[in-house]
């Protein structure tokens, strides 16, 4: 059994809820009620070493600072603004005060930068391996949040930046320490290393009104429209040619005699958005988006055909999932 599984397993065994919810399992965040005006959006992730990352390459106050980004970049793919945040760290003996006191000094220094409270969490001894969970609670306008399920056919899909530049890093730093890497290498390793929630962004799409659907890419853009292809019951299109892929990534893939739009398609913890505007609506949307200075790349089209496809130069072929990135 496989992630997406299990999670559909737990979904199907409860079909109602015992208090009010607008949305539970299945998308970036679940969204309850909290106002007149607002929106109460919930996320958990957790970060452990060996899955996440490594200690040979990241230093304590990445790991901190990675792993409250990847929280709040679940609040920004809702277009929401995150504000209180729950942590809850496990630690072996290996882990001396000096260092405790890094990560948790990364974690404290990205929720203070996005204007997010740590109102409490708990610790505890772990055999051998870092483990951080944490729980953000945010808050989006009434009945406005954005969300996986709300793509239609016809819709242009885009995303808000480059793609594979944290599989890249990753590729680049393997068998090596942290400080070996540099000149061509940096974007990507940085992008890895520290990714940058798209805050702005996210809020800047829901200020236009013309989203129909978005989610942060953690699992490469294949995986992640796959999801939304789920959830919104239509297909989509990926047009590989014109994902977005940045020097450093493109460098780095070459001296792997690797293809950089695999990095692009498969390879996770990018924390872009992508996210689908109207056909009707993309003149517009466009005009919005140089207005704003938000930065975009078209990557495809959803359909009313089932399933994801791949266009790559003149073949169209069906993503079989193969390369799509499983947790477990």
């Amino acid at each position: 059994m496989r992630e997406f599984d299990f999670i559909e397993r737990i979904k199907n065994s409860k079909n109602f809820f015992f208090n009010p919810v607008i949305k539970g399992i299945g998308d970036d965040c679940a969204i309850l009620p909290f106002s007149k005006t607002h929106d109460m959006i919930i996320t958990a992730d957790s970060f452990c070493e060996g899955v996440h990352f490594k200690r040979d390459y990241y230093t304590a106050g990445q790991i901190g600072a990675k792993s409250m980004a990847v929280n709040i970049s679940d609040i920004c793919a809702m277009g929401g603004v995150p504000a209180y945040a729950v942590v809850c760290i496990g630690f072996p003996g290996s882990c001396g005060q000096k260092y405790i006191d890094g990560i948790y000094g990364g974690i404290m220094d990205t929720a203070a930068g996005h204007s997010t409270d740590i109102i409490g969490g708990d610790t505890t001894a772990s055999p051998s391996e870092i483990i951080i969970s944490i729980t953000l609670v945010g808050f989006v306008e009434k009945g406005r949040a954005l969300r996986r399920d709300a793509a239609k056919a016809g819709d242009r899909v885009y995303v808000t930046g480059f793609l594979g530049d944290s599989h890249a890093g990753l590729m680049a730093l393997s068998g090596k320490k942290r400080r070996g890497s540099g000149g061509y290498e940096y974007t990507a390793v940085e992008k890895h290393l520290a990714p940058c929630p798209r805050f702005n962004e996210g809020r800047l799409l829901l200020k236009s009104g013309l989203v129909d659907c978005c989610i942060d890419i953690s699992d490469g853009i294949a995986g992640d429209l796959d999801r939304v292809c789920s959830q919104s019951g239509v297909g989509a299109l990926i047009e590989a040619d014109r994902l977005p892929v940045s020097y450093s990534a493109g460098k780095i893939s070459a001296d792997r005699n690797e293809d950089s739009i695999d990095y692009a398609l498969y390879g996770g913890e990018d924390y872009e958005l992508l996210f689908t505007v109207a056909e009707k609506n993309r003149k517009k949307f466009i005009g919005f988006a140089e207005k704003n200075c938000l930065n975009i790349f078209e990557a495809g089209i959803m359909t009313r055909r089932k399933g994801l496809y791949i266009k790559k130069g003149s073949r169209i072929y069906r993503e079989n999932g193969k390369k799509i990135w499983k947790h477990f």
